[in-house]
């Protein structure tokens, strides 16, 4: 295969692959600034489905254009082709993860191709960086982890508190926060087996209000100033005595780059965002140095002034990969620097990330990546979870979107919220002083597996296994044992028999499943009947 190099349109030189797993230097202007373009052809044979990191599990269409598009806070410049058995065709990827990178592959019926066209906004201080392509017939997953080797990052020694199960105040209650509604909870919190509890969206202004069709359009519009709400929270300090003697880590929501359109930051630095206005805010400019400074410096004063032990950070994937305007960079440092900021008030703080920046690149900045929104939803929580696992590797701290139920719903559904949960670290947000005693056992016994088998999810190995287009099982393989999710009942078989025993299979499907020999727990914890593991039950076979 050829691969041909332009920089600003113009022919820079080519590259040559020949198979397998081959990493290419790719040539570089002097000067380092412009657009340059890669350009190959990858034959559509044996190739039924792609992966991009946007996607949370692979597509089985073959799209007449595929795009994806990554900078340092969003996503990463990967692609994967492979066919129905999930086995890969030809996967390639940047080492570059900082830059703003965009992949398009053009289906091309005549020459029964996918023409690939990649692009990367250079910069003065871009490093050199290859291009590796990978066409061994294995798993689409282990080119994706091969290629991420690569790129030689070391996974931190992520602190204890990251691996603490989490609640948090968003579904359960919205912005409408109050310091005697918070104490409450989280004592209720702390006597489930919870580590950590984030405050969310709400902590920082007056208003009392829920996520609705009427209130969504203009939600952020007092975002900005990250000051506490003395109305919510008349009594801080005797507050956050209360929650500490809890034994609780204590987290606050943040968005810097979300300027809302009231905030008093807006109206001190009026020309410190972009133009666009969405839902009450505009988005940070961080080429914008007085601002940038400003918000810094409002981080560092949340984590020591507040007595905070993290920060949840959202939206910092607002600003979109663009090469045409690139502002990887300068949204990088703004990242290294908000972390150093973080870091100087409080060395150990606890730092979370989203899903569109649960990236390899990411990993020196936060100390836990958690999934997207999913209220309501067990099954895409564990597709999400799975979908950072796959992008970030073993040892990190993936965390679950809070679990999220109706109040009516049924003991084997909630316990598969839970189920679903663990295949990362797990967190919950309902209401803890309405729900049913039934509830909380199911909680209970599901922190308390977590718990139990912590050094597994935590030091294990951890494969997914991927069938036309979603996740039907995952399994986490320690020094002493392996656990095994299953959504799909058809596959209990296989995941059994290539696992080492004691071996627990926890049951995301809907249908009892057959293990004889299996010791079963019902979903609340209770023991079953052997050998037959209900819709959100466990069963080990020693």
């Amino acid at each position: 295969m050829e691969i041909l190099v332009f920089h600003q349109g113009a022919a820079a030189g080519s590259l040559t692959y020949a198979g397998g797993r081959k990493s290419l230097p790719v040539p570089l202007p002097a000067d380092r600034t412009g657009i340059l373009e890669l350009r190959f052809a990858v034959p559509i044979l044996d190739i039924q489905g792609y992966w991009v990191p946007e996607l949370g599990a692979p597509s089985t269409k073959l799209h007449w254009v595929i795009n994806s598009a990554s900078a340092g806070q969003r996503s990463f410049p990967f692609m994967a082709f492979m066919n129905s058995c999930q086995v890969n065709r030809l996967s390639f990827g940047l080492t570059d993860l900082i830059d703003d990178v965009s992949v398009t592959a053009k289906m091309n019926q005549e020459d029964c191709t996918y023409d690939v066209t990649v692009k990367l906004a250079l910069h003065p201080e871009t490093a050199d960086f290859v291009l590796t392509l990978d066409d061994r017939a294995i798993p689409w997953t282990d080119a994706l982890a091969a290629w991420r080797e690569t790129l030689n990052l070391p996974v931190p020694e992520f602190p204890a508190g990251a691996w603490q199960p989490v609640f948090c105040t968003w579904y359960a209650v919205h912005a409408a926060v109050t310091q005697a509604w918070v104490e409450k909870i989280a004592e209720q919190a702390a006597a489930l087996g919870f580590g950590t509890f984030i405050i969310d969206d709400g902590w920082c202004f007056d208003v009392m209000k829920r996520v609705s069709p009427k209130t969504i359009s203009s939600w952020y519009e007092w975002i900005g100033d990250w000051e506490i709400s003395r109305k919510k929270f008349p009594d801080y300090a005797a507050h956050r005595r209360r929650i500490r003697e809890l034994g609780l880590n204590y987290i606050f929501w943040v968005a810097p780059f979300l300027i809302g359109e009231k905030s008093a930051f807006r109206k001190k630095f009026p020309d410190c965002h972009q133009p666009t206005y969405h839902e009450g805010y505009y988005t940070l400019d961080t080429r914008k140095n007085d601002a940038v400074t400003a918000m810094l410096d409002k981080m560092k004063h949340l984590i020591r002034d507040y007595e905070l032990d993290g920060l949840k950070i959202d939206f910092l994937d607002d600003i979109v990969p663009d090469v045409e305007s690139p502002e990887g960079r300068e949204t990088t440092k703004f990242i290294a620097a908000l972390t150093g900021a973080i870091r100087e008030a409080k060395a150990d703080a606890l730092i979370e990330y989203r899903q569109y920046y649960c990236t390899p690149g990411m990993m020196a900045y936060a100390t836990q990546f958690r999934a997207r929104d999913v209220p309501f939803d067990f099954i895409d929580n564990f597709y999400k979870l799975a979908q950072i696992r796959i992008s970030m590797g073993d040892r990190v701290p993936v965390h679950a979107d809070p679990v999220y139920w109706h109040p009516q719903e049924s003991a084997s559904n909630i316990a598969r919220h839970m189920i679903a949960s663990l295949a990362g670290v797990p967190m919950l947000s309902m209401d803890l002083l309405t729900i049913s005693e039934m509830e909380k056992k199911i909680i209970s016994f599901w922190l308390g597996f977590y718990r139990q088998h912590l050094d597994t999810f935590r030091s294990g190995k951890w494969q997914v296994v991927y069938h036309l287009g979603s996740a039907c099982g995952a399994t986490v393989s320690g020094k002493s044992e392996s656990i095994v999710f299953l959504t799909d009942p058809a596959r209990l078989e296989t995941a059994v028999g290539n696992t080492a025993r004691p071996v627990t299979v926890l049951n995301l499907t809907g249908a009892t499943l057959s293990l004889p020999g299996a010791a079963v727990k019902s979903p609340d914890g209770e023991p079953g009947t052997a050998g037959a593991i209900p819709s959100g039950g466990c069963g080990t076979l020693a």
